[in-house]
């Protein structure tokens, strides 16, 4: 079984340190317009293809 350190000790980050990133929401409204915007343009070509 390998170790998870080179001392054999665990690591001691936090979930915070260890992420190593920032936790807001701008990029959940980025990923929910372009979701949005992609089911509208995929809609309108799928009805001028069918149409």
């Amino acid at each position: 079984m390998p170790e998870d350190s080179p001392h054999g000790r665990p690591p001691t980050l936090s979930k915070t340190e260890a992420r190593q990133g920032e936790t807001s929401g701008h990029m959940r409204w980025v990923l929910h317009a372009s979701m949005t915007l992609a089911v509208i343009v995929l809609g309108a070509v799928l009805l001028w293809w069918i149409f």
